[in-house]
């Protein structure tokens, strides 16, 4: 049986050593909090023991977190993907008429990065993607995890697609709009 390391689940994951060790220094002592089923999913996923842990939901977070941000192009990469300015890729960033979904590294140089699936998917071309982003709050000022876990994650209500995958596929935008009014409120 060949055994596999940390480093290696980390790097399958697009995660670092680095992470994973500044996610567990996060985490309070044993014996405090315990994890919901989709934290221990998490924690499973990646090859950690969800009971050997310190039974915290910052780890999940903390490393969805590192995830995203690896697994993200900087504005470079998508000029460079585009054969535009990296000028105009902020610009499309920020503001009541953003049409790229973006948010800042969270640690180190403060940068953009943006999700790929949404130039995997075609959606930075579509008009009714640049409509979605503006009904939903900017990603730096919510959970850019939570964010692409509402615009990514299969949905009953859409035959188990996605809100993104249904837009690239050419569904009306409005009822997507209309949930985006809804983003965040508990209720």
């Amino acid at each position: 049986m060949a055994t596999t390391t940390l480093a290696e689940l980390a790097d399958e994951r697009g995660l670092t050593i680095e992470d994973i060790e500044q996610a567990l220094r996060s985490l309070p002592r044993p014996g405090g909090g315990s994890l919901s089923e989709h934290e221990r999913d998490v924690l499973a996923d990646l090859g950690i023991d969800p009971d050997g842990t310190a039974r915290s939901p910052l780890v999940a977070g903390v490393l969805r977190r590192r995830q995203l941000e690896h697994a993200s192009l900087t504005t470079e990469q998508v000029a460079q993907l585009l054969g535009r300015e990296p000028s105009r890729i902020r610009q499309r960033l920020a503001g009541e008429r953003r049409s790229l979904l973006g948010f800042h590294r969270q640690a180190g140089r403060r940068e953009w990065l943006l999700p790929s699936f949404q130039f995997e998917l075609g959606l930075h071309e579509l008009d009714g993607w640049a409509r979605l982003l503006q009904a939903l709050p900017p990603a730096d000022t919510t959970s850019p995890v939570a964010l692409v876990a509402w615009l990514t994650e299969p949905q009953a209500s859409l035959g188990g697609r996605s809100r993104a995958t249904v837009l690239a596929d050419g569904a009306d935008v409005r009822p997507l709009l209309d949930e985006a009014a809804a983003f965040g409120v508990l209720p």
